[in-house]
């Protein structure tokens, strides 16, 4: 079937089972552990392949803390951000129809970049 006349499901269960097979290296070198720009790679093919358009719809802080550390070397603050991420799955060929789904992620820096750490994409 072609992706034009897929609905979203459809598009997504080609899309999940076809990721399902990333790996890291070729051959000898291949093995099962997949780094981050490997997935967002085969992702961002996968949803031209499959006409699907990803973003983050709503980001939300769900918790935002400043703590302090004590070692040999001194005290170091950090900044602990959690975020609520809903990501929107929508079908390129009818834009009313999408999924989303919700994610948290956590990031911790000693300066102003927990959060981003938190929602990189």
């Amino acid at each position: 079937m072609e992706a034009k006349e897929m609905n979203i499901f459809e598009k997504m269960l080609n899309i999940t089972n076809e990721i399902a097979n990333v790996t890291v290296g070729e051959g000898k070198s291949s093995y099962k552990a997949v780094g981050e720009a490997d997935i967002l790679k085969a992702v961002t093919e996968l949803e031209f392949t499959y006409r699907v358009s990803s973003y983050p719809a709503n980001r939300e802080v769900i918790e935002s803390t400043m703590y302090t550390t004590t070692n040999n070397y001194g005290e170091k603050n950090n900044i602990f951000s959690r975020i609520k991420t809903t990501y929107r799955f929508v079908n390129i060929d009818k834009p009313d129809e999408y999924i989303e789904t919700i994610t948290f992620a956590e990031g911790i820096d000693t300066q102003d970049k927990g959060s981003g750490k938190a929602i990189k994409l």
